[in-house]
C-alpha cells in the first residue's frame, strides 16, 4: 500500500510548466488545430507565432508529455493563446499556465496583460474574470470565421 502512495506522489511531481522547444511544435500546432479550428484555420499562424522571438510559449507538461500551453507576445503583453489538451480540462492546467504568464510578465517588467476571446466562448470568459481580467471592449470581425471578440485586460 506504501508504494501506491509513493508512486502517486511521484507522478504528481512530475507535472511542470516549461518554456516551449523545437519539439514541441507539432503539439502545439495539432493542439490549437483542435481547440481554435471553430475560429479558423490556425495552422500557419500558430508556427509564426511560436517561431517569433518575441513571443514566449509555455508548456505543461504531465507525466512527461505536454497536455496545455500558452504564448505571451512580450512586446504588448498580449496573451495569444492558452489551449488544454480536451480530455485535461477542469484540472487547474489551464490556470497554472495562466499563472505562469502572468509571473513571468511581472518579471519582463509589463503591467498589463490583454488578449481576445470569442464574444460566444462563454468558458474563456469567464475563467478569465475569474482570474482577475475585465472586458474592455469588443472587435467585430475578428478572427478568421469572422467572429466577434471580446478584448479583455488585467493589470498585473
Amino acid at each position: 500500500m506504501a508504494r501506491k502512495g509513493k508512486e502517486r506522489r511521484h507522478l504528481k511531481r512530475r507535472e511542470l510548466v516549461r518554456v516551449a522547444c523545437e519539439e514541441d511544435c507539432t503539439f502545439i500546432r495539432t493542439l490549437s488545430g483542435e481547440v481554435f479550428s471553430v475560429f479558423g484555420e490556425y495552422s500557419e499562424i500558430i508556427p509564426q507565432w511560436f517561431a517569433n522571438p518575441d513571443v514566449i510559449t509555455l508548456v505543461y507538461v504531465k507525466n512527461g508529455l505536454p497536455v496545455g500551453f500558452a504564448m505571451l507576445y512580450v512586446l504588448s503583453g498580449e496573451i495569444l493563446a492558452i489551449a488544454v489538451l480536451p480530455a485535461f480540462h477542469r484540472r487547474g492546467i489551464g490556470s497554472a499556465l495562466l499563472d505562469h504568464i502572468q509571473l513571468l510578465a511581472g518579471q519582463l517588467g509589463l503591467r498589463k496583460l490583454s488578449l481576445h476571446t470569442a464574444k460566444e466562448n462563454d468558458i474563456a470568459r469567464l475563467f478569465f474574470q475569474k482570474a482577475g481580467f475585465t472586458v474592455i471592449g469588443a472587435q467585430e470581425d475578428y478572427y478568421p470565421k469572422g467572429q466577434e471578440a471580446l478584448i479583455i485586460s488585467k493589470c498585473i
